[in-house]
């Protein structure tokens, strides 16, 4: 032991005695620290100024007029309402061209911009169902300041929630507007059977709308889950030209299928109309059976081409439009095929077509033709129309993917929040037009049975409060409160024990750039390797807490860093310094420049997959299987215990598993050089040679 005293004192002696050494220890000793308190000061409040962040909005809205004449411009109130918040500075632009090209030449970070028919798509949901236009369109200069981009990707998330808030808000209250109309019609003079009319047309259209919202593909289930999916593999993922080509021959087949379809439909029409005209041509004359082979070769070809149409549609999907289109071919088959058998039975028994089977026939296929045009070919439309959208949304998202890739997980994240929020109120809205459905199916079988009129009076409570105040409740049932455990001040401080971590690496790094690691044993008699191993070991030591304890005071006192443990966290700092100055020593004294390399790589690997700043399940794969063998984590973990609050024993255990790579770092340079203190010198002297390295 007294040789290590005396390598130690006299190290620290011939520092003691040169004026540029103790400059330059002190600059060693202070640096570190400066590296730490920079970047946790420049990273105190990153979002404190977004406000100033400049955001245009603008409105194509064309209004619209309500059903009562009111006159509304839902564009211009959502703009209004957006501007009153000051977490970004929203500019308001009259002219929507002059917003976009304002965004083009680098005036805004983005623009918000409401479309033509925002106001009609609020107020009436068949227009809004068969709108291919978007509602609201952000622009956004991509090339522009990378955190800028996500600022303003954000508030127009969050905006375009708050919008789609609304937009809830003001169906929801025409349709119970709607529902309260129609029961205010009926009065105690109506016979039974309108009422049952009337709660028939009630049911049928609150479950369309049910319907209607189901189809939305913001209702699929599984989306959540495959962002989180899509969010883990697209790093690294690339669009091929194979794919885009499979993507447009896909839309192609469908606009293919969709074009065969309609035809097909317009053929059913043909049929149906020439039917018709038939029919009308035999009323009032004695129609003797020769004129029924004609009736009965249409009714033949209807059928036929129903039979062919239907064969082509699966029996079931999640296809909006595919259920209503199935049940519009099948209802046309059952009517055409009775239609058939009546018309051939009569031709066989020779009977004769009077004027009332006429009408009734005509009925049958005005009956047909409502169907056709009311529910199957709609139905057709929006089926195709549905798969072309989301072939089109397809390839627009492929498109996108290759220059986008980077950003595309952080976005998915941000609109994840707001994508589930307005998942759950959409799910909220159907789940209130079911039950109403529900409620007036059951009125109506009440009704049909008991023909008592006294149950309406239940379904006209249902519907009988204030439309506004029960929509505005619907659009948003759920609120929530974040109840916060280990809180922490600001950002700032949460990045604290990543740089205090990185400072004191990047401190013991630069002891040994510029101490020798060698020590030598003039003056000492019978000095051993392992004594000027300790005895210049002692040296690093001491100069690395000093490190440790400046960055930490820094932390603390100059930059008013929120700490629950001021004592742990000293204890923290401490132990990683000893782990650290082990490590880097023992490296740079077994291997020499090369330890040097090797000290500076693990830092790098450490900086990227330590978790310091991203959490490491949002890293590339590779830093998660390797992470765990590098003491970085450990170290911040224990620091962020002692600043945001203790669980357990938790801080004791990572200090311990620190610990481990302390003893690693001795084992290296007690042992693990020895092998190779030849090869060594060697490579260090054949580098001299070179005069440059």
């Amino acid at each position: 032991m007294k040789n290590v005293s005396r390598i130690f004192f006299s190290d620290l002696r011939s520092i003691g005695r040169s004026f540029f050494a103790i400059v330059i220890t002190l600059a060693v000793l202070v640096i570190p620290a400066l590296y730490a308190w920079v970047n946790i000061y420049a990273n105190g409040d990153p979002y404190a100024n977004t406000g100033n962040v400049p955001i245009a909005l603008a409105s194509r809205d064309r209004g619209y007029t309500t059903e009562d004449g009111e006159k509304v411009n839902e564009g211009r109130t959502i703009i209004e309402e957006i501007a009153k918040s000051e977490s970004i500075n929203w500019i308001v632009v009259e002219d929507p061209e002059e917003a976009v090209e304002g965004v083009r030449a680098g005036l805004y970070y983005g623009a918000l911009v409401m479309n033509e028919n925002l106001s009609r798509n609020m107020h009436d949901m068949t227009a809004a169902l068969k709108d291919e236009e978007p509602s609201i369109i952000f622009y956004q200069n991509a090339k522009t300041n990378a955190i800028a981009n996500k600022i303003s990707a954000t508030a127009s998330s969050t905006a375009e929630y708050n919008i789609q808030v609304q937009y809830l808000s003001v169906l929801i209250e025409n349709i119970l507007a709607e529902v309260r109309d129609l029961l205010g019609q009926i009065t105690d003079e109506d016979n039974i059977d309108a009422l049952i009319q009337m709660l028939t047309d009630l049911r049928d259209s609150l479950r369309e709308y049910s319907m209607a919202v189901s189809s939305m593909k913001i209702m699929d289930g599984s989306l959540l889950d495959r962002l989180d999916q899509a969010a883990q593999n697209l790093n690294g993922v690339g669009i091929s030209d194979g794919a885009f080509n499979t993507v447009e021959e896909a839309r192609q087949m469908i606009s293919d299928v969709r074009a065969a379809a309609i035809n097909r439909v317009d053929e059913v029409q043909g049929y149906l109309t020439e039917l018709s005209q038939k029919i009308d041509g035999l009323v009032g004359q004695t129609v003797p059976t020769e004129s029924l082979p004609q009736l009965i070769e249409l009714t033949g070809k209807i059928e036929s081409a129903l039979q062919a149409l239907r064969q082509s549609m699966p029996d079931s999907g999640n296809v909006p439009g595919l259920e209503v289109a199935v049940r519009a071919m099948d209802a046309m088959l059952q009517r055409v095929k009775s239609l058939e058998e009546e018309l051939q039975l009569l031709y066989e028994n020779g009977g004769t077509l009077t004027d009332s089977m006429l009408q009734g026939y005509k009925d049958l296929v005005n009956a047909m033709q409502s169907i056709l045009s009311d529910n199957l070919r709609p139905g057709l439309e929006l089926m195709f129309d549905s798969l072309l959208e989301d072939v089109e949304l397809l390839y627009k998202i492929m498109g996108s993917i290759n220059t986008a890739i980077a950003d595309i997980p952080p976005v998915i994240s941000s609109a994840k929040g707001a994508l589930s929020a307005l998942q759950g109120t959409m799910y909220q809205l159907k789940t209130f037009l079911d039950n109403a459905a529900n409620a007036t199916d059951k009125l109506l079988q009440k009704v049909i049975f008991l023909k008592e009129s006294g149950l309406l009076d239940e379904l006209i409570e249902l519907f009988n409060g204030d439309p506004k105040q029960m929509a505005e409740f619907l659009a948003q049932p759920v609120q929530v409160t974040t109840e916060v455990i280990y809180p922490v001040a600001n950002y700032g401080t949460a990045m604290t024990p990543f740089y205090s971590t990185l400072a004191i690496w990047v401190g013991g790094v630069v002891l040994g750039a510029i101490f020798k690691v060698e020590a030598e044993g003039r003056g000492l008699r019978r000095v051993r390797e392992k004594q000027l191993f300790w005895g210049r070991y002692l040296l690093f030591f001491f100069l690395g807490q000093i490190q440790a304890a400046i960055i930490i005071w820094g932390d603390l006192h100059l930059l008013g860093c929120q700490c629950v443990e001021p004592g742990l966290l000293y204890l923290c700092a401490a132990v990683t310094s000893f782990v650290f100055i082990s490590l880097i020593y023992s490296l740079i004294l077994a291997f020499g420049d090369v330890g040097k390399a090797i000290v500076v790589v693990v830092m790098i690997l450490q900086i990227a997959g330590s978790s310091g700043s991203y959490p490491i399940e949002i890293l590339p794969p590779i830093f998660s299987r390797i992470y765990l063998f590098f003491p970085f984590p450990y170290a911040i973990n224990a620091m962020r215990e002692a600043i945001c609050g203790l669980y357990q024993y938790d801080i004791f255990k990572f200090l311990l598993e620190l610990s481990l790579f302390g003893i690693l770092g001795l084992l290296i340079g007690l042992v693990v050089r020895k092998p190779f203190v030849g090869v060594t010198h060697f490579i260090e002297e054949d580098m001299e040679k070179t005069g440059v390295l």
